[in-house]
C-alpha cells in the first residue's frame, strides 16, 4: 500500500514513465513497412483481409482504425503505431506492478526514503526493461508481440490489485476483467495463456494456507481451466461447430452457458456465477476470431488459407500448414550433421 501523501506523486511517475518511453518509441518507429510480418499486417489491417494462421483478428480491427487515423500519408506509419503506444503502456504498468511488489514486500510507502527504493527501484527496473533489445523491437514495428506483452503486463497487474483488494465486497470484478483481458488477448497471440499458473498463484496464496493437497488441488483447476481455454473454447468450439453438434447445436451450448450465468447471477451462486461470467466474458473476447471467417467468405485481396468453411476454419487455427516437429526421432543427427554445415577440420592426417 501506498500512504495517501504518496499516491500522487506514484502517478505522476507511472504517467511521466508513459510519455517518455513513448516518445523513445515513437522517435525510432519504423517510418514505412519494414520486414517479415509487418508488412502483412499492415496490409490485411487496412483491408481487414486475413493473415497467415491462426490470425490475429484483434489487431486487425485495431490496425484497421489507426489505419484511418488523417495523421500521414504512409498508411503503414500510421499502424505502426499501435506498437510504440502499446509498448509504453506495457512499461507504465510494469513500474507499477514493481511498486506493488515492493511495498507488498516492504510495507506501505511512508517516507522519502521509502519512496526513493519503492519508485525509484521500479523506475529504474521499468526502465530497463523498456530498453532491453526485445522489447524495444517490437515497440518499432507492426507486430502482434508488443500487444501480447501489454496484455500480459495488464493481467499481472490487475490480479496484483485484486490481492490488495480481495477482502472488498466487490473484488471479483477484477477476475471478470482478467478474463475478458484473456479472451481479447487471444486474438493476438496465446502467450497471455501463459500467465494463468501465476494467477493461480496470486489467488491460492491470498486466500488460502499451504498444504499440498490444496496446493495440487490448484495446480490442477489450473490445468483444467487452461484446457477448457485453449482445447475447450480456442480449438474446441469451430471443431463442435464442424461435426460434433454442427453449428446450430454449438450455438446451443453457448445460449445455455449464458443461461447458467444468469440463473446463477439472479439466485446468488457465488462460486458458480463467477465462473460462468469468466466463461462468458472469455467467449466475448474470443469472438473476434468471427472477423476472420466473415471477411474470408468477402474474398478479400489477401485471404491466406482461405478459412470460409468450419473445416478450413479448424485447419487454420490448428496451423495445419506449418507441420510438426516431433521429439522423436531426433532432428539433429551428431557429427554428420555438424560436418553437413561446417566440414571437418582440416589437418595432415586427414584423408
Amino acid at each position: 500500500m501506498i500512504h495517501t501523501d504518496y499516491i500522487r506523486l506514484n502517478r505522476i511517475l507511472a504517467g511521466f514513465l508513459f510519455i517518455f518511453s513513448f516518445l523513445i518509441y515513437f522517435d525510432t518507429m519504423a517510418a514505412t513497412v519494414s520486414y517479415w510480418d509487418c508488412g502483412e499486417f499492415i496490409a490485411v489491417s487496412h483491408t481487414l483481409g486475413v493473415p497467415h494462421p491462426p490470425g490475429s483478428p484483434f489487431f486487425l480491427l485495431l490496425g484497421r482504425i489507426f489505419s484511418m487515423f488523417p495523421i500521414n500519408d504512409d498508411i503503414a506509419f500510421r499502424v505502426n503505431i499501435i506498437s510504440p503506444l502499446v509498448s509504453a503502456l506495457a512499461v507504465m504498468l510494469l513500474y507499477l506492478i514493481i511498486v506493488k511488489v515492493v511495498t507488498h514486500w516492504r510495507g506501505q510507502i511512508r517516507t522519502i526514503g521509502d519512496g526513493l527504493v519503492g519508485f525509484g527501484g521500479a523506475a529504474v527496473g521499468a526502465l530497463t526493461f523498456a530498453f532491453t533489445d526485445s522489447h524495444w523491437f517490437n515497440a518499432v514495428e507492426a507486430e502482434v508481440y508488443a500487444f501480447s506483452t501489454f496484455f500480459t503486463a495488464i493481467v499481472v497487474w490487475l490480479i496484483l490489485l485484486w490481492n490488495e483488494k480481495a477482502d472488498d465486497k466487490d473484488h471479483e470484478r477484477y477476475i471478470l476483467i482478467i478474463a475478458y483481458m484473456m479472451g481479447l488477448a487471444t486474438g493476438l497471440h496465446l502467450l497471455n495463456l501463459l500467465t494463468l499458473p501465476f494467477v493461480a498463484l496470486i489467488i491460492y496464496f491470498r486466500k488460502y494456507r499451504f498444504k499440498w493437497s490444496s496446493f495440487g488441488i490448484m495446480v490442477g483447476l489450473t490445468a483444467m481451466v487452461f484446457f477448457i481455454i485453449h482445447n475447450g473454447i480456442i480449438k474446441g468450439l469451430p471443431k463442435m461447430a464442424a461435426g460434433l453438434i454442427g453449428v446450430g447445436g454449438t450455438a446451443v451450448l453457448m445460449l445455455a452457458v449464458f443461461a447458467a450465468m444468469v440463473w446463477a447471477v439472479i439466485n446468488k451462486k457465488h462460486m458458480a456465477s463467477v465462473a460462468l461470467t469468466s466463461v462468458v466474458l472469455i467467449l466475448i473476447g474470443y469472438s473476434t476470431y468471427t472477423l476472420i471467417y466473415v471477411r474470408s467468405n468477402q474474398d478479400p485481396t489477401i485471404d491466406e488459407n482461405d478459412p470460409e468453411t468450419v473445416v478450413a476454419m479448424i485447419s487454420y487455427l490448428e496451423r495445419e500448414q506449418y507441420g510438426s516437429v516431433g521429439q522423436f526421432p531426433r532432428r539433429f543427427k551428431g557429427l554428420k550433421q555438424i560436418h553437413e554445415v561446417v566440414g571437418y577440420p582440416e589437418g595432415p592426417n586427414r584423408s
